[in-house]
C-alpha cells in the first residue's frame, strides 16, 4: 500500500509540474491560428488545466465548463479513456469543422494523463494530417522540456544533498532517492537499476523512512 501511495504522489507531482509548464506553453499554442482550446486531464480523468482562445484562463470554473461539455459529447470521454488505455493518440470530429486531437502524456509504463487539443480543420480528416503532426511534435518538445526541467531540479537537490554525505547509509539513501526520482518510484525498475533484490530495496527504504 505504501509503495502504491508513493507512486500516486509521484504521478500527481509530475502532473502538477506539467500544469505549471502548460501555463507558459498554452500561450504559444494559442498563437497558432487554427488552435481553439487545450485541456489536460489526469489518469483518473479529472481536469487539471483548460484554456481557450476566448481568453478563458485556467480556473476551476473553466475546467468545470469543459467537463460539462464533455459529458454532453460522450465520444470525447470515450476517446480520453481509449488513449489512457492504449497510449496512442486519437482524433475525432468535433462540432462544425473542428477536430479534437487527444495525445497521451507518457509515464514510465503507461500514460499519466492526456492532452486534448481542439482546432479548426482545413478539411483533412486523415488520421495523421500535417496539423496533427505539428501538434504532436510540439507536445513532444513540451514533454521533453518538462522531463529536462524535472531532471535539473532533481540533480540540483541531489547536489546539495551530497555535501552532507558521511556514512555508507547516507550514500545508499542518496542512491535510492536519485534512482527513485529517475525511475518514477517504480520499485521493480529501481531494484534492477541498483542491482539489488526488490525485497532488499523495499526493506532499505522502510528502514530509512523513505515513503
Amino acid at each position: 500500500m505504501m509503495i502504491r501511495e508513493v507512486k500516486t504522489d509521484t504521478v500527481r507531482n509530475n502532473l502538477n509540474l506539467i500544469v505549471q509548464l502548460m501555463s507558459y506553453i498554452a500561450e504559444d499554442f494559442k498563437d497558432i491560428s487554427c488552435m481553439d482550446s487545450i485541456v489536460v486531464f489526469d489518469y483518473e480523468l479529472r481536469p487539471v488545466f483548460y484554456e481557450d482562445k476566448n481568453n478563458l484562463v485556467n480556473t476551476k470554473e473553466s475546467r468545470t465548463l469543459f467537463v460539462s461539455y464533455m459529458n454532453k459529447h460522450r465520444e470525447i470521454k470515450r476517446a480520453f479513456r481509449e488513449v489512457l488505455k492504449t497510449g496512442e493518440h486519437l482524433k475525432i470530429k468535433n462540432e462544425g469543422n473542428k477536430m479534437f486531437l487527444v495525445l497521451p502524456i507518457e509515464g514510465v509504463n503507461k500514460p499519466i494523463g492526456i492532452v486534448g487539443i481542439t482546432y479548426e480543420s482545413d478539411g483533412c480528416h486523415h488520421e495523421d494530417c500535417t496539423t496533427d503532426q505539428i501538434f504532436k511534435e510540439m507536445m513532444s518538445l513540451f514533454i521533453t522540456k518538462y522531463r529536462e526541467l524535472k531532471e535539473k531540479e532533481v540533480m540540483a537537490s541531489m547536489a546539495s544533498l551530497t555535501c552532507g554525505l558521511k556514512s555508507l547509509e547516507d550514500y545508499e539513501r542518496f542512491a535510492i532517492l536519485k534512482t527513485g526520482n529517475r525511475c518514477n518510484w517504480n520499485i521493480t525498475v529501481m531494484a534492477k537499476e541498483l542491482e539489488i533484490g526488490r525485497n532488499t530495496l523495499y526493506n532499505k527504504m522502510k528502514r530509512m523512512g523513505i515513503h
